[in-house]
């Protein structure tokens, strides 16, 4: 396990971001994209990765073994609520099945904030592979008439840390599903692709959604509304 804290002074709510996979770069890149809403948001928000996990999640298998692995790191932590930072939301309906509480999925939270706006949405992905999986997810949301479409970049979860394949294909995808899927917003199908989202939203001139932005949101807002 490793363990990165972002904290404000008098926090009220822990976080924990468990980046289910063992990559440091992928670990700092979603630090990179959230560290602001500890101050905002007045949280301690941990980042953590799984040093037994694979390298990327980008098989059913790799959903599979991170899921337990996951397991023992919420056993192991004092945090109010948990966000799992991979967009296939591996171990998140076992978790709540053992009662687990406050079980966050990244792609679940996107998808959702993404249907309170009025328009469909659109999910750029790493991977061909991968899309089965979101249109099932939004399916159990019940919400799978709200996608406009889902399309992959077709890079490697690590490969997205060189901008210069990344940008070009995050730019060709997204005005993809915006010009020809008529997509209104778009949820970045990666906790990787997080430092994008200001730039590539910019470039569409649309909402673009950090899948790991929305989960801490929607897991504070939730702590702060249910909690004594």
């Amino acid at each position: 396990m490793n363990n990165n804290k972002i904290s404000p002074q008098n926090t009220a709510y822990r976080i924990q971001v468990i980046n289910p996979n063992s990559s440091r770069e992928v670990t700092d890149t979603i630090e990179q994209s959230i560290q602001d809403l500890s101050s905002k948001m007045n949280l301690e928000i941990r980042c953590s990765q799984l040093d037994k996990a694979p390298s990327a999640i980008e098989t059913n298998e790799d959903v599979e073994i991170a899921g337990k692995l996951i397991n023992a790191e919420i056993k192991a932590s004092n945090a109010d609520a948990f966000v799992i930072a991979c967009f296939s939301d591996p171990g998140v309906k076992q978790l709540r099945a053992k009662d687990h509480r406050n079980i966050y999925g990244i792609a679940e939270t996107a998808m959702l904030i993404a249907a309170l706006h009025k328009d469909n949405f659109g999910i750029i992905s790493i991977l061909s592979d991968s899309i089965p999986r979101h249109q099932k997810q939004a399916q159990d949301l019940g919400i799978d008439t709200r996608l406009a479409g889902d399309l992959a970049l077709n890079l490697g979860v690590l490969e997205l840390a060189d901008e210069d394949k990344a940008k070009p294909r995050l730019l060709e995808v997204g005005s993809e599903l915006k010009n020809n899927m008529y997509a209104g917003s778009i949820i970045l199908g990666c906790a990787g692709m997080g430092k994008y989202q200001h730039w590539l939203q910019e470039k569409l001139d649309i909402p673009v959604i950090d899948p790991c932005r929305a989960a801490i949101t929607m897991a504070a807002a939730s702590l702060m509304t249910i909690s004594k």
